[in-house]
């Protein structure tokens, strides 16, 4: 074979599979999944294709452990490397068990990656319970009332960081219940209502525009704008995050190995959800899971200072109410 006519068969092979990954994504899309869940999809495919050099039909299991090997040598943690098999799983499922003609997305996974195993992370520290104490202190290293009441939400509805952002005013509201926020995240629509957040979100909405459209945390001026629309981005909340945590280790409120991050008060909030004796069903309506989840039981596991404390509660030396480490 000429090698004009070697490089037109490559360039067909690379054009055939472009057009497979492109036919997946658009049905991944017409299933409702978000651009960013589309993005990540498409970086784990785009991934994959640049490394296969077989058909799909001639892939066996030590083709894809290689693969996996290529990720851990590029330096994945092994909850990386899952994150990374999620969309060749379900593109190799949907190309090679015969869901291609009809569209199915579910099925039995091929036998070239279905026991494909990757090695748990080891156990690590985990995140820093955020207490009333603490709380009190993270706050207290905030420069400005915005800051403050971004954290106080975040702490008192457990949301995640960017429901949090994506507030606009209008979506901060009062019924006969009390004051809530309307939140949309992964699972769509939900009301999470507060309490230990409002005496600082109060003030600071009331110095706002009226216009319920506006973003609830939003850049003020054009020299100081990191989104396109004006409204504050992760990196900055990040920013903010960081430094609080720097200023708490160097006056030793946490330790120095301590992890403390943004995603550390959506555990806290599992937490003292299933201390307060939540079910998981109403865990998962408050935090935004899915229905039959099983992430407010990963989340709100016992730590550490759970046993320690049932310890000493079975043995008499405390009382069970003197356990302060959760809140509402």
């Amino acid at each position: 074979m000429s090698i004009q006519m070697q490089n037109n068969r490559n360039k067909s092979v690379e054009e055939s599979a472009q057009g497979l990954t492109d036919a997946f994504l658009s049905i991944k899309r017409s299933k409702g999944l978000k651009e960013t869940t589309l993005g990540h999809y498409k970086r784990g495919l785009d991934s994959f294709e640049d490394w296969r050099s077989k058909p799909y039909e001639e892939l066996n299991q030590l083709d894809l452990v290689e693969y996996v090997n290529l990720l851990r040598d590029g330096g994945l943690n092994p909850t990386s490397i899952e994150f990374r098999l999620a969309p060749v799983k379900a593109y190799l499922r949907w190309i090679l068990s015969g869901g291609i003609q009809g569209g199915k997305m579910k099925g039995p996974l091929p036998e070239c990656i279905a026991y494909v195993e990757i090695k748990k992370r080891q156990k690590t520290k985990p995140d820093v319970l955020v207490t009333h104490e603490l709380l009190e202190h993270y706050l207290g290293e905030c420069k400005t009332l915005e800051q403050k009441v971004y954290f106080g939400l975040i702490y008192d509805t457990g949301a995640r960081r960017s429901e949090v952002l994506n507030l606009k005013i209008g979506d901060v509201q009062r019924d006969k219940h009390g004051i809530c926020v309307e939140l949309n995240g992964k699972t769509g629509w939900r009301k999470n209502y507060l309490h230990e957040s409002i005496p600082l979100l109060m003030p600071y909405i009331n110095s706002m525009s009226a216009n319920p459209k506006d973003w609830l945390f939003n850049t003020t001026f054009a020299l100081t704008r990191n989104s396109v629309d004006g409204r504050r981005s992760s990196s900055t909340v990040d920013h903010w995050s960081n430094r609080i945590v720097k200023r708490l280790k160097r006056r030793g409120i946490i330790q120095e190995n301590d992890k403390l991050t943004i995603h550390s008060f959506r555990h806290t909030k599992t937490r003292n959800l299933k201390k307060l004796k939540w079910s998981n069903d109403e865990i998962n309506v408050w935090m935004g899971w899915t229905k039959g989840s099983n992430m407010a039981t990963h989340y709100g596991q016992a730590r550490a200072e759970d046993v320690v404390n049932r310890f000493l509660v079975d043995t008499g030396r405390v009382k069970d109410d003197e356990d302060d480490q959760f809140q509402a």
